[in-house]
């Protein structure tokens, strides 16, 4: 009896202990467009709703919760799934967070940002959410200073090495150059943008091009630190589009919906991620056409503890 009793507590200790080695994790970045319209287009945020519960992730990041609360973001998310959830602020254009296991909200910045950071952290893995500056590349430029500075300060020199950066950072990858000449209406519609705000304002005017051509530096400082941007590793560079959907284009000619696309969404994660990324793309077909103005990026990753 002892030595049956000892076989299967051996047994079910290896089991617990495999499965507590066996890590995976799926994690989804979205700019839901404006909240839904403040809450007003229910229909858009019930497909939405049921999209997320299809896509089972373990962390999802949004941009753009315009009229949301803590109770409503809360709310909300318990229909798929994540009982936990933060929200960075509730006015303008928040950035949130849910989660399928706890989350402890680590740091709200608001100071020198567009929209603001929020950093969280579940399962030891510190989760900067972010919206950087949809007008302004030098705006853009020191907001990606803060960040990364914030990186090197708070978790690297902590020996923290489980962590993903993810978001709108309304900026080009220096990856995508080839990616940008293929699609010149986005170059131009962001030179028309940025004429009419100098032709408003002269000088002082926002301007989301340096010097009328796309400006790099933004994710190249993120990328420098390092941090590892998993769909450009994972993904076909004309499949890459993030931004627009098919909701803001569809008054556009074919030719212009083909030529005005590009890549502002990203997930970036520490090298600790680079290798255990599994999938990784843009998610720019099907239901999310119809959902927001952004598509959703989504990676899963598995590894060994």
């Amino acid at each position: 009896m002892n030595r049956l009793f000892l076989i299967l507590a051996t047994l079910v200790f290896l089991q617990g202990n495999a499965s507590a080695q066996n890590q995976s994790l799926k994690v989804i970045s979205y700019n839901i467009w404006n909240g839904f319209d403040w809450g007003k287009d229910a229909e858009r945020e019930k497909a939405m709703v049921q999209w997320i519960q299809e896509q089972d992730p373990d962390v999802i990041g949004f941009q753009e919760l315009n009229a949301f609360t803590p109770e409503k973001l809360a709310q909300m998310a318990l229909e798929w799934g994540h009982p936990y959830s933060l929200l960075l602020k509730e006015d303008g254009y928040p950035i949130g967070i849910t989660s399928k296991t706890p989350l402890e909200l680590k740091s709200r910045m608001l100071g020198g940002f567009w929209h603001g950071m929020l950093h969280a952290k579940t399962r030891d893995i510190d989760f900067l959410v972010v919206h950087l500056s949809p007008q302004d590349w030098q705006f853009r430029r020191s907001e990606a200073e803060i960040v990364s500075t914030y990186i090197e300060n708070v978790l690297v020199k902590n020996q923290q090495d489980k962590y993903m950066v993810v978001g709108d950072f309304n900026a080009h990858s220096p990856f995508d150059a080839g990616f940008d000449r293929a699609h010149p209406e986005t170059l131009r519609r962001n030179r028309e943008g940025d004429s009419l705000r100098f032709a408003e304002k002269g000088a002082e005017a926002f301007q989301t091009l340096r010097n009328g051509t796309f400006d790099y530096s933004v994710m190249s400082r993120f990328l420098s630190l390092p941090l590892i941007d998993v769909v450009q590793t994972h993904t076909e560079e004309n499949q890459k589009t993030s931004f627009p959907t098919p909701l803001i284009t569809q008054d556009l000619s074919a030719e212009q919906r083909a030529s005005y696309q590009q890549r502002i969404d990203y997930i970036l994660v520490s090298p600790y991620f680079e290798f255990r990324c599994t999938q990784a793309e843009v998610v720019n077909t099907g239901t999310p056409d119809r959902l927001s103005d952004h598509y959703p990026v989504v990676a899963s990753f598995t590894w060994d503890e």
